[in-house]
């Protein structure tokens, strides 16, 4: 979550210098809103996130942030403190809260944001409105991955749901997953994932054992919201064709057993990093 927050205002600092500098030339005549609130308001509440004398809870953040939208309702980073409040207060349990945030923080394609508030609206009840987010964050996903050009993206349909099949053109260097595949069921229920990576630094541990001539290292890991398991680790090469039968069938059985959120209770899917892995325009695939 800390990592998200860091993004979130790293975000809110370009908006505060942009509108800074460019308020410059009309001598900040537009500075302050209708409420009296001008950045400083802004830069006030980035700074009360991130006090070093405060132990960073997400019910602090969502503090915080719900007293500056309360004195700061119509500023224009009012979106994405509901997003920031939003996300705490899922974090600390607090359902209502947390559906409330997301309602009011408008249009966003960010996919750990939709898949946070799907688990909201599970724990309340709300199936049919928690696949629509789930497939939202998963379509905003793919949608980027094409648009930038860093994978082949291949669907297929089952009965039981659609099968995503993900080859990666390019690799972060610290990771390097070539292969993705998802599972998403027709079913109220999470997706799942299971990827290829070949790390750095286990690659470096690997080969003080095996020699420096050692073939890269190869994991095969099985990712739910819930749960991960290590199937394989091998250093031989892997044909493409038998990765994708292997990774096909055990995404089927998942799809006949899917996780299944119980409404009452919020329970947020923790992989989701690795299952939807972050995108970026410098880097293929950034640290999963």
């Amino acid at each position: 979550m800390r990592k998200r927050l860091l993004r979130y205002l790293s975000a809110l600092l370009v908006s505060v210098i942009s509108t800074y500098s460019g308020m410059q030339r009309y001598a900040l005549a537009d500075a302050v809103d209708e409420q009296g609130c001008g950045l400083s308001d802004v830069a006030a509440w980035q700074v009360l996130l991130e006090d070093p004398q405060e132990e960073a809870t997400p019910a602090y953040r969502q503090s915080v942030t719900e007293a500056f939208l309360k004195a700061c309702p119509e500023r224009p980073e009012a979106g994405s403190a509901h997003e920031i409040a939003g996300m705490a207060a899922a974090w600390a349990g607090n359902v209502d809260d947390a559906a409330r945030h997301f309602e009011a923080m408008g249009y966003t394609t960010d996919s750990e944001t939709l898949l946070m508030h799907a688990a909201v609206r599970f724990a309340l009840g709300e199936d049919t409105y928690a696949l629509k987010l789930r497939d939202e964050a998963i379509e905003h996903w793919m949608s980027r991955l094409v648009r930038y050009g860093l994978a082949d993206v291949g669907i297929e349909e089952t009965p039981q749901g659609e099968l995503i099949r993900v080859r990666f053109l390019e690799t972060n260097p610290e990771t390097q997953v070539s292969y993705l595949w998802i599972a998403k069921p027709k079913a109220a229920a999470w997706p799942a994932a299971l990827s290829i990576t070949s790390e750095r630094q286990l690659n470096a541990l690997f080969r003080l054992r095996a020699g420096d001539e050692a073939e890269a290292l190869r994991h095969v890991r099985l990712y739910r919201c819930r749960a991960r398991k290590v199937l394989a680790r091998t250093n031989e090469p892997i044909k493409e064709a038998d990765m994708d039968a292997a990774a096909m069938a055990g995404l089927r059985a998942y799809m006949a057993d899917p996780d299944r959120p119980e409404a009452g209770a919020l329970n947020a899917c923790l992989f989701d990093g690795q299952i939807l892995p972050e995108i970026s325009r410098t880097k293929a695939i950034p640290v999963q």
